[in-house]
């Protein structure tokens, strides 16, 4: 018995030390991570996980991964190249799941139950915020909130419910993040720590509000990064801009200039509801839908470029409409695709308009100011849009008369030439219809046409080196900083040059080529490409401007008799 006594005695303190361990380990969450991680590394030192860096290009070729001294020696000499080196990388966007506050929201009707009308099916073009974050450890994640600044807090800013509704609808952690955004995005910081302890999805909700209310922030992407803890703590925000950052100034002075040739026809119209009326009107005869309008889900694609989908006429109507503190709201959802429109206050209650779906051939006023019940049938709210206020105005409901049914066609607005703004055509068409001098790696040269006096033009080349798929290659030459040659001569160029090409595709493949400068550039080139760095310079931004999901570049350089290199780009887009 006493051996029983004492067995049992033993089990009991076993259980009890098991017990204090858990306990521990719980109120030590770090301590149970490096022994979990120390186990399954078979008992050595502890293997911290570390933020998943972005994948560095591969290098295909004959030999394997070539050092950078031997994909020199593999460039050719004159006009047909021996095995050129080829550089791939692939850069991949992937929506976050939506926020748990977000994916509650109901929509406003079944989308089963919608019926789009023929004339507008198609007229769409919305695309919802796109969160990419990256997991770190806790320890890296403290570090980087202790190192990291939080730029501009946005501390003391007020927003206006009755303006800014979003801004409204969201928890006093949210809109300290709100405004602590609108407040970088306002100083175009980049990175920055949050002011508060946020999760993923709160961080999300914050960020859609601030672009839902701001239309004036035109050069901000509908785009982020964040990097979190293994908890879901934020640690980091990166916000994207798009190329108008490059010369903001001028960008904001072409903006207002395109807004106030609109505001000025309201001159010696006094009542919200004319005035309403009047932008409405002058919006879709200026601007023409075109899903391949550049930056087209911001107001300045709409103003700016007359091209744009439904997230630009809303946004455009929402900022126009502000200037004359009309209350105007961005709202997005769902109208047999993802669909963006405005609700707009007037002095008896809201209304919806679709000013996207009124810009037809002629122009209507169908879905002007109507109650949520006339929209039931065809477009359902979603996400923080439910919580917007119900439309149920009817004072200023179907006082409009349709045009008749035969009008002339609305001219095409083509978008001005700077150095910053990306061609971006229909077809694969090059677009300039003037040809500049360039030179390709063969043994014929093409004809020469002097250029427009555009900072960079593109064209087909009468031959490509060989190897080629027979894709249609375009060949990038500029002046923008560049030798007397017009090669170009530093990567920023280089990364410009390519984006331009690569918006100026519509294709799930192209081909394009750049000239630079010299063989010191190439490695210059060849080290981006291969630090990955060429994802930043370009190509997440393509992705975020054109809405796609990935796309994958591989490079071949070829060394020219000049001594400037001509690099071939393979681009494959999702």
């Amino acid at each position: 018995m006493r051996i029983v006594e004492k067995l049992l005695y033993g089990i009991g303190g076993l259980l009890a030390l098991i017990l204090l361990f858990i306990a521990f380990c719980h109120y030590n969450p770090n301590v149970a991570q490096e022994i979990g991680e120390t186990i399954q590394s078979g008992g050595n030192a502890p293997v911290k996980t570390v933020a998943k860096p972005k994948p560095k290009p591969t290098f295909q070729g004959n030999t394997g991964v070539p050092t950078e001294e031997a994909a020199l020696e593999e460039l050719s000499i004159g006009p047909v190249p021996r095995d050129p080196i080829v550089v791939s990388a692939t850069v991949t966007t992937q929506a976050l799941p939506e926020a748990a506050a977000a994916s509650a929201a109901k929509t406003s009707e079944p989308e089963e139950d919608l019926d789009i009308p023929e004339k507008v099916a198609g007229l769409a073009g919305y695309v919802p915020v796109r969160a990419t974050g990256t997991e770190v450890t806790q320890k890296r994640a403290e570090e980087i909130l202790d190192s990291l600044s939080p730029g501009k807090t946005g501390e003391g800013l007020t927003f206006d419910s009755e303006k800014y509704p979003y801004y409204e609808m969201l928890g006093d952690t949210q809109k300290a993040i709100y405004r602590q955004i609108y407040a970088n995005a306002d100083a175009m910081t980049k990175q920055f720590s949050p002011v508060e302890n946020i999760t993923s999805g709160d961080l999300k909700n914050a960020f859609t509000a601030v672009v839902n209310d701001h239309p004036e922030l035109f050069w901000v992407e509908t785009a982020y990064k964040y990097r979190h803890s293994p908890a879901g703590q934020v640690a980091e925000i990166t916000l994207a801009y798009n190329i108008t950052a490059g010369n903001l100034d001028k960008a904001k002075s072409d903006f207002q200039a395109a807004a106030k040739e609109i505001t000025d026809t309201v001159y010696g119209i006094y009542t919200a509801y004319d005035r309403e009326k009047k932008i409405h009107d002058e919006l879709i005869s200026r601007v023409k839908y075109d899903t391949n309008a550049p930056m087209n889900q911001s107001a300045y694609s709409a103003l700016v470029y007359g091209r744009t989908v439904c997230a630009g006429y809303a946004r455009a109507l929402q900022y126009l409409l502000q200037q004359f503190d009309i209350p105007c709201y961005y709202v997005t959802g769902y109208a047999g695709e993802n669909h963006a429109w405005n609700i707009v206050k007037l002095d008896d209650g809201y209304y919806n308009v679709d000013s996207t779906w009124d810009d037809t051939n002629p122009n209507t006023y169908d879905y002007f100011n109507c109650s949520d019940d006339e929209y039931a049938k065809d477009h359902a709210r979603r996400d923080l849009s439910v919580y917007l206020p119900p439309c149920k105005g009817n004072r200023y409901s179907g006082l409009e008369v349709n045009p008749p049914a035969q009008q002339p066609s609305k001219p095409t607005t083509t978008p001005p030439t700077s150095t910053s703004t990306p061609s971006t055509p229909s077809t694969t068409t090059p677009p300039s219809t003037s040809t500049p001098s360039t030179t390709t790696p063969s043994t014929t040269t093409p004809s020469t046409t002097p250029s427009e006096s555009t900072s960079s033009s593109a064209t087909v080349p009468s031959t490509a080196p060989s190897g080629t798929t027979g894709r249609g290659s375009i060949t990038v030459r500029t002046t923008r900083n560049g030798s007397d040659a017009g090669y170009i001569d530093n990567i920023e160029d280089y990364y410009i040059a390519c984006f331009e090409a690569m918006m100026a595709q519509d294709d799930s493949s192209a081909t394009f080529d750049v000239l630079i400068s010299d063989e010191d550039l190439w490695k210059d080139i060849y080290n981006e490409y291969q630090n990955g760095k060429c994802q930043d310079g370009y190509m997440e931004r393509f992705l975020v401007e054109k809405h796609k999901n990935n796309c994958t570049v591989s490079v071949e350089a070829y060394l020219r008799n000049d001594g400037s290199c001509l690099i071939r780009h393979y681009a494959t887009i999702n």
